[in-house]
């Protein structure tokens, strides 16, 4: 989960905005306007159709970047329904933070054997935001969607951390 999206990548791609896309045929997509914009079909232009094309594909590329990963796609849906959410949804409650320092102490000093349990208990962690994030968006709710967002972020950040650790 990165910064701010400067476009919007549905746009780009040509494809529905919606957190639920079609993965494999994003990617489709994705290749097929990668091809149109390959530096091989556009020789013979002048500087100026080389710097757009150059400038489309690198959109291209960015909208694909987005795109492809759930919680960037999530983001980008939030950003595009209410511009400023993800900002204004960064202080979170903090019974969520005290719960969040103890799954990263939890992390710190798990053993081998603790691990596994550990894992699944946080991967259930990430998709339960997921659903939270998808329910309250289909009831238009986009500052709770934006909560569920940045709760993911800890226990992604956390599984990420068990995973270095392992």
């Amino acid at each position: 989960m990165t910064g701010p999206h400067p476009l919007d990548p549905f746009t780009v791609l040509g494809v529905e905005h919606t957190l639920d896309l079609d993965e494999s045929a994003l990617e489709r997509r994705y290749l097929a306007l990668s091809r149109e914009c390959h530096p091989d079909h556009h020789r013979a232009r002048d500087t100026t159709d080389c710097i757009a094309v150059l400038q489309r594909a690198a959109d291209i590329n960015d909208a694909w970047r987005i795109l492809k990963d759930p919680w960037e796609r999530a983001r980008a849906v939030l950003e595009l329904r209410a511009p400023g959410v993800i900002e204004r949804t960064k202080t979170l409650d903090p019974e969520f933070l005290l719960a969040a320092m103890d799954e990263a102490e939890a992390v710190a000093t798990a053993n081998a054997a603790e691990r596994p349990a550990l894992r699944a208990r946080l991967t259930a962690a990430v998709q339960q935001r997921f659903v939270e994030l998808r329910a309250a968006l289909q009831r238009g709710d986009v500052t709770a969607a934006a909560v569920a967002w940045q709760q993911a972020k800890y226990h992604n950040k956390a599984l990420h951390d068990l995973g270095a650790a392992s």
